[in-house]
Formats: structure tokens, C-alpha cells, sequence
């Protein structure tokens, strides 16, 4: 006799399907052997502890399953955790599920019931009645009719017109009625009317790219740029010959014979016990560096047991103060205090000098004149201006060639280390003007320069689509910021006209949630699924731990409502970038 087999029972799994939802439909069937049908690329496939964790939960329902897929890496994930698997048919085009083979004793099982895919058909059941045989309705059909009897049963029926009667109604029912009404009304409107609205921002990066990209010469490479190879692009030379005129000013001054020096009386005072003696020409000097000198010799008296030791002396101020500027006006100083710079600190308390009285007579007036230091500094300035305006030039010519361009092309000059090929500079200078005394002079100058240049398009275009090939699949590319491409040159090929350089580009990805796309659909039905009856803020904050979102912002309606609908149809999204895009 066969070996009888445990009833058998068949569950198609959907695609997107959770492990807890195939559990739920495991869990109601009630027959030990299951056999679940998954298509290729099933969620179910893509981790092997999912399917750990369903074999040992139906396990521990004392079910035993199996798997009939098509999907590699299913097979290969059920077979290394010991889960049997069938993928094909046999030779008969019968499935290899169920042995057919009447030889094989341990196969031989029963077919699935019907019950499993089909709908059984109602058995046919005993009447509870007796059925009425045709001669039975033939003899009722002879009795004779009564007329007699039919007529005075219709003289006793007495002909009366359809009548209205009102019913009042029943003011407690009608109350209850309306309650009931109210109450499964606010039920209705607390379950399906409230909403929400959640503005979702992706998470975003920064995504940068380098591309080594070879300049060649349009002239020199012309047959391989003619093959377009892919990272090159073409240049062309760009030469011309920067004029530049310089005006400088003097700094040489010399005073006047309109110019005056100040002049007055201070009090020289000697705190030392011994008589101090100053030559002629001693500077006595005030804190904001007016110097101001004594004619002639004088001898401080030594300080005595009534107080130091006084001598009033007469002063004329310098041409130039202790900082080399021109003195004039400026040296009419009030009452100061004047102390000796020719002395040591510690010495200075010992003797100074105060006024009581203003400096007076002090005029400013001074010619200016050109000097060796004018002269030089003019030169290299000029150098440095020649240098600045060698790419301002340059640039200038590039822009009106892009302005006259048919075809609407931007050219943009290289620029970097040793791109600009600048030649020496020829300074013209007159050679008398040293000494001539003028506030201002002339000075002009030449330098040779060449570059090249290339089509801004043509660089962007390959930088753009290596910045898109290194974009993750998961994300989505929302601004590509042309404003950050730089590039260094590493390679200089002047024989075979080549310049090799590195270029950079940034752009910003963040993750594309698309609720037409799977991935963005599986991803907000997972949001709707978990947030359904949760108060706001539970809700928001789940959103936000979420890798995928940077920030959630939810509006209800009502705005008093401080929930989540539990209907999921009542929760929408709306998608903002992470960036705005101009």
C-alpha cells in the first residue's frame, strides 16, 4: 500500500510582498505541507534571514515548506538553510513538484485537493417536501367551479376607495433615530474626512568627479579629432601684444621759501643733584613726535633741597618730525611736555622740558620731487600691471570671438600654471626724471603674450556625463554646479601639441523618491504602513530617522487633528528638493 503524504497546500507570494505578510498567509493554512510559489526578483529573495526567519516560524507552527521559484539567488539562499526547492517541469511537461511515477513508493503522493485553487462544486441535497405527481395536478384541474358561489362572495366584498392614514410619529424614536444618524455621521467624518499632507526632502550629498581630459591642438591632431576620441577636446592658439601707461606720483618733498618753523620758550628741569649740560642742538621731542631743538649750549642747575634745578631755553622746531614727515604748521603745539630722545629711558625722569605757553610761527609749504625710490617702484608696478593685463587682454579677445561665434560657442582661455606664456616686459622711462621736481610722471610699457583657448561646451560635456555615471542608481542628479569646475595641469606635450589636465566637477544627488517608480512607491507605502494612527509628532520622527529623508514637515486637516488617519488613502506626500534649482 502507498505511503500516505501529509495534505498539500499551494500560496503565491506577490513580489513586493513582506516576510510578515507571507507569514500571515502560512499561518492561516491549515495543512502541514506548503508549497509557496515566489517570482523572480521577490523581497522574500533579497536577504537570507528573511528566509531563516519564515523557516523557523513555520517550523515552529509544525508546518514543513517548500519553495518553487525560477529566481538563482532564491534557489541558491533556500538551499544553503535546507529549504527543498523545484524550478522546472519534468520530461512529461508535468511539474516536478508531484512525482507521477507509480514506481516511486516514497512520491507517491495524492493530488491537491480541489479545494486549494478551484471552487467545489454545491452536492446535491434531499428535498424536504414531497413532490406532486402530474396526475395529481390533472385531478385537480377537473373539479368543477362553484359560479354561484363566486358570485355572492363577490357581492359581500363591498368596493371602498384607497384611504390616507397619517401615523404620527414616535418623538423617543425620532430622537434616537437622529442621534444615531449624528453619531454614525461623526463617525464617518472622524475616519475618512481628516488627511495629511507630508512634504518630504530627500537626503542630499555633495557628488564630485575628476576626469583627466586631453587638450589637443586643432592644427597639429586634426585627423584624431577628426575620430572624436572620447576625453579630448580641441584648442587654439591666441597671441597679442599688451600696451600699458602708467602715472605715478612723487613722494620727494622739499620745503619752500614760503615755509616757517615754529618756535617758542620751554623750561628745562634737572631732578639730579649735578649741574646737566646740553650742546647746541639738543632735541627735545613731544609724544606725537614734533621735535623741537635748543640754539645753543646751556647748563641745567642741579636740583637743591628746594626742588630740581630750572633754566628757560628757546626752541625752533624741525622741518621733518621724528617720523620723516614735513613739520610746517603742524609744530604750533600747545603747552607740552617735552622729553630728551638722545637719553636713556631710566634717565629720562631725571631732566625734560615743559612749555607754558604755545610754539608759534609754524608754516607749511613744500615742493614735491621725483626720487630713485619714485623711479623704481614705477618699474615694478608696471611689470605687475603688464602681467594683470596680459589675461584681462586675452579674455577680452576670447569675448568678442564668442560674441561674433555663428553658432553661439563660448571660448574660454586656459588658464593655470605656465598656460599663459608671458615674454619680458620693455619699460620705457625718461632718464632725467630724478630730481625734477613735479607731483606726478608718465611711464609706458609693452609685453608679448600667447595662451590658448577652448570650447567651454565640449569640457562641460564630459565632465556632466562622468558626474551622472557616478551617480548612485538608488539617487537622483538635481543640480550640476558648472560654476565649480577647476582643473591642474600635469602634462605639457609643446612637440605634439598636447596639454593633459585633471578636471573636477561637483554637482548634488539626493535619493529620487518617485511614487510612479517601484522603489519610491514601496518606499511611501512603508511610511503610510508604519505611521497610520500615530500622533504627529511619533509620526514626523520616525519620517526623519529614516536614511532616506533629511526632513518632514506634516499638515493635517483638520489643524486641530493630532493624528495620523488610520486610512492610509488619507496620507500624501509631496516631494521637495533638497536644493532650490534656478
Amino acid at each position: 500500500m502507498p505511503e500516505t503524504v501529509s495534505t498539500k497546500k499551494v500560496v503565491y507570494i506577490e513580489i513586493d510582498e513582506e516576510i510578515t505578510a507571507i507569514y500571515d498567509k502560512v499561518r492561516r493554512v491549515k495543512t502541514k505541507n506548503i508549497y509557496l510559489v515566489v517570482p523572480k526578483r521577490a523581497i522574500l529573495f533579497q536577504s537570507i534571514v528573511n528566509l531563516k526567519i519564515l523557516k523557523r516560524k513555520i517550523e515552529d507552527e509544525g508546518k514543513e515548506v517548500f519553495l518553487i521559484t525560477n529566481d538563482p539567488n532564491g534557489l541558491h539562499l533556500a538551499q544553503k538553510i535546507g529549504i527543498p526547492t523545484y524550478n522546472k517541469a519534468n520530461a512529461e511537461g508535468k511539474p516536478a513538484l508531484f512525482s507521477t511515477e507509480t514506481a516511486d513508493e516514497k512520491l507517491r503522493i495524492t493530488p491537491l485537493k480541489a479545494s486549494v485553487n478551484a471552487i467545489e462544486e454545491e452536492a446535491p441535497t434531499r428535498l424536504l417536501e414531497r413532490k406532486i405527481s402530474i396526475s395529481e395536478i390533472l385531478r385537480k384541474g377537473k373539479e368543477k367551479l362553484n359560479i354561484s358561489k363566486i358570485l355572492s362572495e363577490k357581492k359581500k366584498t363591498p368596493k371602498t376607495g384607497p384611504k390616507l392614514v397619517i401615523i404620527a410619529p414616535n418623538r423617543h424614536a425620532l430622537i434616537g433615530f437622529v442621534a444615531v444618524a449624528l453619531v454614525i455621521l461623526l463617525v464617518i467624518i472622524y475616519i475618512a474626512l481628516p488627511g495629511v499632507t507630508i512634504y518630504l526632502t530627500p537626503t542630499a550629498s555633495v557628488l564630485e568627479k575628476s576626469v583627466n581630459i586631453t587638450l589637443a591642438d586643432a592644427q597639429k591632431n586634426r585627423s584624431e579629432l577628426d575620430t572624436h576620441p572620447p576625453h579630448m577636446i580641441a584648442t587654439y592658439p591666441v597671441k597679442m601684444t599688451v600696451s600699458k601707461v602708467l602715472t605715478h606720483f612723487s613722494t620727494g618733498k622739499k620745503v619752500s621759501e614760503k615755509a616757517a618753523s615754529a618756535s617758542g620758550k620751554l623750561t628745562i628741569i634737572n631732578n639730579n643733584s649735578s649741574v646737566w649740560p646740553l650742546i647746541a642742538k639738543t632735541r627735545f621731542q613731544t609724544d606725537d613726535g614734533m621735535v623741537f631743538r635748543i640754539a645753543q649750549q646751556i647748563n641745567v642747575p642741579a636740583a637743591t633741597v628746594n626742588g630740581p634745578g630750572k633754566i628757560e631755553a628757546f626752541v625752533v622746531a624741525d622741518e621733518q618730525d621724528a617720523y620723516g614727515a614735513m613739520t610746517g604748521d603742524r609744530g604750533n603745539v600747545g603747552p607740552s611736555r617735552f622729553f630728551l630722545p638722545g637719553l636713556r629711558e631710566d634717565s629720562r625722569s631725571k631732566l625734560y622740558a615743559e612749555s607754558y605757553a604755545p610754539m608759534t610761527g609754524g608754516v607749511t609749504d613744500f615742493t614735491t620731487y621725483i626720487t630713485d625710490q619714485d623711479v623704481e617702484a614705477s618699474r615694478q608696478r608696471m611689470a605687475d600691471e603688464l602681467k594683470k593685463s596680459a589675461v584681462e587682454e586675452l579674455n577680452k579677445i576670447l569675448q568678442q570671438k564668442s560674441a561674433e561665434s555663428a553658432d553661439g560657442k563660448t571660448y574660454v582661455l586656459l588658464e593655470g600654471d605656465q598656460a599663459i606664456k608671458i615674454g619680458d616686459a620693455k619699460i620705457n622711462v625718461s632718464p632725467d626724471l630724478v630730481g625734477r621736481q613735479t607731483g606726478e610722471f608718465h611711464i609706458n610699457g609693452t609685453v608679448p603674450v600667447a595662451g590658448v583657448y577652448y570650447e567651454k561646451e565640449s569640457m562641460l560635456e564630459i565632465l556632466r556625463s562622468e558626474l551622472v555615471l557616478k551617480k548612485s542608481p538608488q539617487k537622483e542628479l538635481v543640480k550640476i554646479n558648472e560654476a565649480s569646475t577647476s582643473y591642474r595641469i600635469f602634462e605639457w606635450d609643446d612637440l605634439g601639441g598636447k596639454i593633459k589636465l585633471t578636471a573636477n566637477i561637483k554637482g548634488i544627488e539626493q535619493y529620487e523618491i518617485d511614487e510612479e517608480k517601484e522603489n519610491g512607491a514601496r518606499l511611501l507605502q512603508n511610511i503610510r504602513d508604519h505611521i497610520a494612527g500615530l500622533n504627529l509628532d511619533d509620526a514626523k520622527l520616525y519620517i526623519q530617522n529614516m536614511p532616506e529623508i533629511n526632513k518632514a514637515e506634516i499638515e493635517s486637516w483638520p489643524a486641530w487633528s493630532p493624528t495620523i488617519p488610520n486610512l492610509t488613502d488619507n496620507i500624501e506626500f509631496e516631494i521637495r528638493n533638497a536644493v532650490s534649482i534656478e
